[in-house]
């Protein structure tokens, strides 16, 4: 006992000391204290599979460390100025896809004062137009309720996803419960220090759209189409990325009960983005959703490779064709893991669903460490933990961070996805002697 407090206030050192006390481009000192808190994730869950702890208590310390985030500016991303500039447009009635951030100034339609300037000079996107979706935009405006001041909008956003963290926890113990796995599974997710810095510290909203994903699995266990596709176009209406799952319903559902799932999903997501639909001003989200697909690089890994390659028969960047190519590509492969195996169960959609998440990342231009969190929720209802792995890999991207001009290391992305391929090999190789043993 005296061994597991000791891990829980280096746990929380860990965090306090990445959340308050060093910035992004100190990516030595924070990637130390990241392997140290990845460690002591893994130490917890190894004493929670020891001890069986009660939910209670898992939860109870769960939010307890992502609760010592609570007044923290975020470190690692500025993604959070936008959020609040398209929320404060949404308040005053502004459509958020109709101007770039810019404009509403120099067209005398707002008056700038400390707030506003802040948010536009140190936003990562004032020449792009508004990207995120109307269900996503519901809760920027949320967040501004506090009024013009950013303390306060971070405040209020951070407690939203708080409370869906909060949801995602009880979702992932009744899922467990119904597929008959342990519950000390719960604490992969909740106790993962990548879920913990991303949402909570760096107010990024995939576990919102995990939200929705295990919204997905529990009302399909209860065969319940209607609430499953609530879930599921909640996940969408979010963020866009969960459609890379579309596939997977083609053979999840009895003819009549695709039908209705179908119907349904339909009216919801008209209904999510009909603000957009509607506004007039699809062009300029579309813009630069197309803008975002075909120019920014980071982290990738079969996107770079052939870069590389390329390079050996044209002297320009290639990412105009590579890009789209590759959507193609991952489009193909993620049908063909939506037709195979007729008949399944919760476990196996969410299995199908990991393994989506993982060949498209696999062949994006860009995969932010936060992409990762949907998949690792809903690998715990899999055998497959190649996500959990990733997790305490993919804070080596950070290393693009350490100075100002903005450089990625290839040597270091190397190491990061060989590693992650070698625990594949692994995954797969130990997998198969499984089946060969039972097959005996």
């Amino acid at each position: 006992m005296l061994k597991n407090y000791f891990v829980i206030i280096i746990y929380a050192l860990v965090i306090l000391g990445m959340g308050y006390y060093f910035p992004r481009s100190a990516f030595v000192p924070q990637l130390f204290l990241f392997a140290l808190g990845f460690l002591s994730y893994l130490l917890l869950v190894y004493q929670a599979k020891k001890i069986n702890y009660s939910f209670f208590s898992l939860v109870a310390l769960a939010m307890g460390l992502r609760l010592l985030l609570i007044g923290a500016e975020p470190v690692l991303s500025d993604d959070f100025y936008r959020y609040f500039f398209d929320g404060q447009l949404v308040g005053k009635g502004l459509n958020p896809y109709a101007a770039l951030p810019g404009d509403w100034f120099t067209n005398g339609i707002l008056e700038k004062n400390v707030y506003w300037e802040i948010l536009l000079d140190k936003m990562n996107s004032p020449n792009y137009y508004s990207v995120y979706p109307p269900l996503h935009q519901l809760f920027f405006w949320m967040a501004t309720w506090a009024g013009e001041d950013i303390f306060l909008n971070i405040i209020s956003l951070r407690s939203i996803l708080l409370l869906f963290e909060l949801i995602n926890l009880w979702f992932i113990k009744e899922i467990l419960f119904r597929l008959k796995l342990p519950a000390y599974k719960l604490a992969w997710y909740a106790f993962n220090p990548l879920v913990i810095i991303e949402l909570t510290g760096n107010l990024h909203f995939e576990g919102m759209v995990l939200t929705g994903l295990l919204m997905t699995l529990y009302f399909y266990c209860q065969k319940d189409e209607k609430n499953t596709a609530l879930g599921w176009s909640m996940a969408v209406g979010i963020k866009l990325s969960p459609l890379l799952t579309a596939p997977i319903w083609i053979n999840a559902w009895k003819k009549r009960s695709f039908v209705k799932f179908s119907l349904m999903t339909i009216i919801l997501l008209l209904l999510f983005f009909a603000p957009l639909l509607t506004s007039g001003h699809i062009e300029n989200f579309y813009t630069s959703f197309r803008l975002y697909q075909s120019s920014f690089e980071f982290n990738a890994s079969l996107y770079y490779l052939l870069r590389w390659f390329s390079w050996f028969f044209i002297d320009y960047n290639p990412i105009g064709t590579l890009g789209p190519s590759l959507n193609i590509l991952a489009t193909l492969s993620l049908l063909v893991i939506g037709v195979t195996n007729k008949e399944i169960n919760a476990s196996g959609l969410a299995n199908k669903m990991v393994w989506m998440y993982l060949v498209f990342l696999l062949l994006q231009t860009t995969v932010h460490p936060w992409y990762l969190i949907p998949a690792i929720g809903l690998s715990l209802f899999t055998s497959n933990y190649i996500f959990v792995a990733w997790s305490g890999l993919v804070f080596l991207s950070y290393h693009a961070y350490a100075d100002a001009s903005y450089h990625e290391n290839y040597l270091i992305l190397a190491l990061e996805y060989l590693l992650l391929l070698s625990y594949l090999i692994y995954h797969i190789f130990l997998k198969r002697r499984e089946l060969q043993f039972l097959n005996q």
